[in-house]
């Protein structure tokens, strides 16, 4: 998954600078937070196997260790992001889909990684 996590994090960031481009900056902000998620994968993938000989845990655990932070990170970005929108049907709206999206793909991400390792 890590291809596709780079594809995730490349196509969320030409989102966020097509809206900069656009003089929409707020949702330029509102949007960053989703990037958190697919780097911090990228990331893991890097440096699990590693942390796995410091800490007192196999790779596994720090995998998805390392994801669940980062969903959190990123839910309470979107938390804080939230506020730059003024109605609240909107705002209800971007924080519903966020969160579904980041539980979904950190979900998607350490079932592969279990599968990929316990096959």
């Amino acid at each position: 998954m890590l291809i596709e996590c780079t594809s995730i994090f490349l196509l969320i960031l030409v989102v966020v600078i097509m809206y900069i481009r656009r003089g929409k900056k707020d949702y330029a902000f509102a949007t960053i937070p989703l990037l958190v998620l697919p780097l911090m994968n990228i990331l893991a993938y890097a440096v699990s196997g590693k942390l796995s000989f410091v800490l007192p845990m196999d790779k596994f655990t720090v995998y998805t260790a390392i994801n669940i932070i980062a969903v959190v990170v990123s839910s309470c970005l979107v938390g804080v992001m939230s506020n730059k929108f003024k109605k609240k049907p909107t705002r209800a709206a971007y924080v519903t889909m966020s969160l579904i999206f980041n539980i979904v793909l950190a979900a998607i991400l350490v079932y592969n990684m279990f599968e990929m390792i316990y096959r």
